[in-house]
């Protein structure tokens, strides 16, 4: 009797222990493929994920990119209308011209239905400015996008991504306002 009672105690400790494993070894090992969401204005169904996703290592103070590719399973276009994250002062869109200006975008960012769009060093991606603490490689950074669909409805969506030590991508600001960041004599090699 003792046997099976000492038995059955460690099949109770082994059993949570090993639940909780498998669901941190899920989530791991994805880079916050789908995030969670929120919805206001009737409920959406589009499914917006984030693959690949990753932030650059920056200082604090400093500005930093976050990358990857957002998708959009749903049938309509999902707007951007804004992004947070309580690790920056300032987050923008921006984009690089084909004069290698990093600037705001000014129009209206959109993840087309059953389509992608990406985030990537020298491109379109997420600038997280006036960071509040140092990001270091390993350490992971969380933002919430704020999407509205042609129907009307708006949802935010949180996403969690690693941060990675990265040396590229050198553009400069095209007098975009960014006075007072840590950017030296003007060009960009944050992210």
């Amino acid at each position: 009797m003792r046997k099976l009672t000492t038995l059955l105690a460690a099949a109770l400790i082994v059993m949570p222990v090993s639940l909780l494993t498998a669901c941190a070894s899920d989530a791991a090992g994805s880079s916050a493929p789908a995030g969670t969401e929120s919805s206001t204005a009737g409920e959406a169904t589009a499914q917006v994920e984030l693959s690949d996703g990753w932030a650059k290592a920056g200082e604090i103070g400093g500005m930093t990119g976050v990358f990857g590719t957002l998708s959009n399973d749903g049938d309509s276009d999902l707007v951007i209308t804004g992004v947070e994250s309580a690790d920056a002062g300032m987050i923008e869109l921006h984009e690089i011209t084909a004069d290698g200006i990093m600037q705001e975008i000014t129009g209206e960012v959109v993840i087309p239905a059953k389509g992608t769009f990406e985030l990537a060093p020298g491109a379109n991606h997420i600038m997280l400015m006036d960071l509040k603490k140092d990001l270091l490689a390993g350490d992971e950074v969380t933002f919430t996008l704020q999407l509205a669909s042609n129907d009307g409805r708006t949802r935010t969506v949180e996403f969690t991504v690693l941060v990675k030590d990265y040396a590229g991508a050198n553009e400069n600001y095209g007098g975009t306002g960014h006075e007072g960041m840590a950017h030296g004599d003007e060009s960009h090699d944050s992210h």
